[in-house]
């Protein structure tokens, strides 16, 4: 009866996710080494920190999956913290500054879809070219600069809790969810599925491509915009360059996590495991007092290596010959 129970229990941990171990191995070895890691402030600090990652990651996930990428995610959570600074610069009451800040990146990701959808033009070109535009829209909306602001309500997004938890955890965990919902539960999964492994085949059952791949990009930059307007509020401005580089850090997350970068596949759980590495790295790192030069050449370089053994084992290139 032991035996059977024991078994069971290493089945069971044998089907945690290579990423599920690394997170916990880093979980343990900052908590030993890095000041005040294992606080309750810096859990929450955490929270706040891994949660524009972890709801940009999730779109990212379901993009490459479907066979496409959105180089145009960090840019767009730029445009939308500057839209909720201008929309209430001009006096908008603050729900409706965030509800424009959403809509101006989900348009920005309806624009991508249908060049990519319509023109067949590469994701890669398209978003690239999005990337730019969106961070040229913002500086024109700031002058070069950036706009300070200055609104409780707000600031409590960011600031506020429920059931002890920070806002921001629940505004993660809706998003996560809905992706969930879609992806297991919904017509939309399947179909984005089957788009990322086969789009011949797809089309010859009669999934609408061009519709789906609209609807991925909406989709992403839908999501662009919430972690937008979650990071401007925790540092009160919106700023062209707010979110720079975060795109990659959403790739690496979803590459890690699972999810091969020629789509047809993908991992909900290992995305946001490989968000939550990339945070934890982050943020041990900087409690230990390395400089934040220091700080971004070893998350590069640890970004690098597991994004090359990712996908070397999807590859089997690790399985060994026999």
């Amino acid at each position: 009866m032991q035996i059977t129970t024991r078994n069971k229990f290493l089945r069971q941990l044998g089907t945690v996710p290579s990423i599920g171990w690394i997170l916990s191995g880093l979980l343990v070895l900052f908590i030993v080494i890095a000041p005040h890691f294992g606080s309750v402030d810096n859990f929450f600090n955490l929270i706040r920190q891994g949660a524009v990652l972890v709801i940009v990651a999730s779109g990212m996930m379901v993009t490459i999956t479907s066979g496409g990428i959105d180089l145009a995610v960090g840019s767009l959570i730029g445009l939308a913290g500057v839209t909720v600074g201008y929309t209430l610069r001009q006096g908008y009451p603050w729900p409706m500054a965030v509800i424009a800040g959403i809509l101006v990146s989900s348009l920005a990701g309806l624009v991508s879809g249908l060049i990519i959808a319509k023109g067949r033009i590469f994701p890669f070109v398209v978003t690239f070219g999005m990337l730019f535009m969106a961070r040229s829209t913002s500086l024109g909306l700031v002058q070069g600069g950036s706009i300070h602001i200055e609104s409780d309500p707000f600031a409590l997004i960011n600031e506020g809790s429920f059931l002890f938890l920070p806002i921001p955890f629940w505004i993660t965990l809706f998003v996560v969810l809905i992706i969930l919902l879609l992806m297991k539960r919904t017509v939309f999964g399947r179909y984005i599925f089957s788009i990322g492994s086969d789009p011949v085949g797809a089309s010859w059952m009669g999934i609408n491509l061009d519709l789906y791949r609209i609807i991925v990009y909406i989709l992403s930059g839908t999501l662009a915009g919430i972690a937008g307007v979650v990071l401007s509020s925790r540092v009160s401005t919106g700023n062209a360059l707010l979110g720079q580089g975060t795109e990659f850090f959403a790739i690496a997350a979803v590459v890690i996590g699972g999810t091969p970068i020629t789509g047809g596949r993908g991992s909900l759980a290992g995305a946001i495991l490989g968000a939550l590495v990339i945070t934890v790295l982050q943020n041990g790192l900087t409690l230990l007092g390395l400089s934040s030069e220091k700080v971004s050449a070893i998350v590069g370089v640890t970004l690098m290596l597991g994004v090359i053994f990712a996908q070397s084992v999807y590859r089997g290139g690790f399985r060994g010959k026999k």
